[in-house]
Parts: structure tokens; C-alpha cells; sequence
């Protein structure tokens, strides 16, 4: 004779599996967005004509952690240039990523610009020549930071970002690099093909400085280059408001 908790004991089963069902239909929560870093950058340098020290800020910059900004600063008004041309002017390129340990990696590339004196119309243009090497969809190998195993390339379509060894680029993958020959190898399948460093000179100059910088928030690190060059750059970090 069955017995009269039967009854009872099969409706709790049923409601655990049913209560376990649909638990299992509830989607996991989404993922928090990346933060918000804030980036603030300083740089002296040595006024070509003066040979005194020179400074300019950039203004607060706000990305998302992983993503690239591009600042333009112009420098003081030239007092002799009727037009009132600043003497000097920064490009800026700054990558911040956010790290684990709460500190913020920053890759950081400066250009200090002078206002050009009167030079020879020939040598004018071979300057301008060199400069304006265009993307021709072909891979430019522009810097390296050998110590972080960082190296500067610019893609087919001209956008130029840090990447590391086994990194893939327009499906080329960074294979090796000889740091006397300063050679970088890549790969796309059986093919290899060698980039050698473009601009060597001008990226270790009193004009150019790449680097990539740890910093904690709220502390100010100083990055000298050469020929007085040095900057200084500090970072903070918040939460990205969620779209609703």
C-alpha cells in the first residue's frame, strides 16, 4: 500500500528539477566594460634657437583602457611671425591599458615640430620626399622598444600601433627580431619577408620620443629622452558608464 507522503514528496522533486531548470536558463551576467583611463602629459624640450628650455601641456585626455588617442598642441606665439605662428607644436599618441594590479601601462609616442628656418628649395624637397612616405600595402617597421619587446608598425592602410613578437598584422605574423642588424622578420605562411627600422635617427632625437611607461594613480613618472627632452605623464582610472 503506498504510502500517503508519496504524494507530497513527488511534488518537491518535481518543483527541485523545475526550479533547477530554470536556473539553468538564466543567462550569466555581462561582462563590466573596460574603464576609462585619464591621461595627463607634460613635455620640455630645447628651443632649437634659444637653447633654453621650453614646456608645453597637453590637455586631459579620457580613452577606453586599450584604445588610442591623438593630441595636437601648439606651442607659444612666434613674437617675430607677423601671422603669429607658434614657434613649436607636439603630436601626441597615447595608448593607456589598465592592468590587473591597478596600475595603468601607458604606450606614449611624442613629436616635438620646430618652425622650420629658411633652408635650400632642393634639400626642401628631398626632405619632404623622405617624410612623405605614404602606405603603399606594404608593412613599415618605424621603432623599437627592445627591452619591452615592442615594436612599431605601420599597417596597409597606414594606421601604425605597438605590437609584440607572435603578434599578426594584415596577416603577417612577427616572427624574430636581430637587434644589431635592426631587422624584424615576418611571416605569412611560407613567405618571410624583412623589415628593417625606418627612421632609426629621428626616433632617438631631441624631437621624437617613444616609450611605454607603468604608472600608479595619481603619481607622476618622468620619461627623459635626449637633447633635453623629457616628459612627464601621469594617469587615473574609471569606471565606463554602461549605455542603458
Amino acid at each position: 500500500m503506498p504510502s500517503p507522503m508519496a504524494p507530497r514528496q513527488l511534488l518537491l522533486a518535481l518543483g527541485s528539477f523545475l526550479a533547477v531548470s530554470l536556473g539553468a536558463q538564466v543567462p550569466a551576467p555581462a561582462p563590466p566594460p573596460p574603464p576609462t583611463v585619464t591621461v595627463r602629459t607634460s613635455v620640455s624640450h630645447l628651443d632649437p634657437k634659444t637653447g633654453k628650455s621650453d614646456s608645453m601641456t597637453a590637455p586631459s585626455v579620457s580613452v577606453i583602457s586599450g584604445s588610442e588617442a591623438r593630441v595636437s598642441v601648439a606651442g607659444k606665439p612666434d613674437p617675430k611671425d607677423p601671422k603669429g605662428k607658434a614657434e613649436s607644436s607636439m603630436e601626441l599618441v597615447i595608448a593607456p591599458t589598465a592592468q590587473p594590479d591597478g596600475t595603468v601601462s601607458i604606450s606614449l609616442r611624442v613629436v616635438i615640430a620646430h618652425k622650420p628656418e629658411p633652408v635650400d628649395p632642393k634639400q626642401a624637397g628631398r626632405e619632404r620626399k623622405r617624410e612623405s612616405k605614404s602606405p603603399d600595402g606594404t608593412l613599415t617597421f618605424y621603432s623599437v622598444l627592445a627591452q619591452e619587446g615592442l615594436f612599431s608598425i605601420q599597417d596597409s592602410k597606414g594606421g601604425r600601433r605597438w605590437y609584440k613578437i607572435g603578434s599578426a598584422v594584415d596577416g603577417w605574423t612577427l616572427e624574430s627580431y636581430d637587434k644589431e642588424k635592426e631587422m624584424l622578420v615576418v611571416a605569412q605562411g611560407p613567405t618571410q619577408q624583412e623589415l628593417r627600422l625606418y627612421k632609426s635617427s629621428i626616433e632617438a632625437s631631441a624631437s621624437e620620443l617613444s616609450t611605454v611607461v607603468t604608472v600608479r594613480p595619481g603619481e607622476v613618472v618622468k620619461v627623459p629622452g635626449v637633447g633635453g627632452l623629457e616628459v612627464s605623464v601621469s594617469a587615473s582610472v574609471s569606471a565606463t558608464p554602461v549605455a542603458r
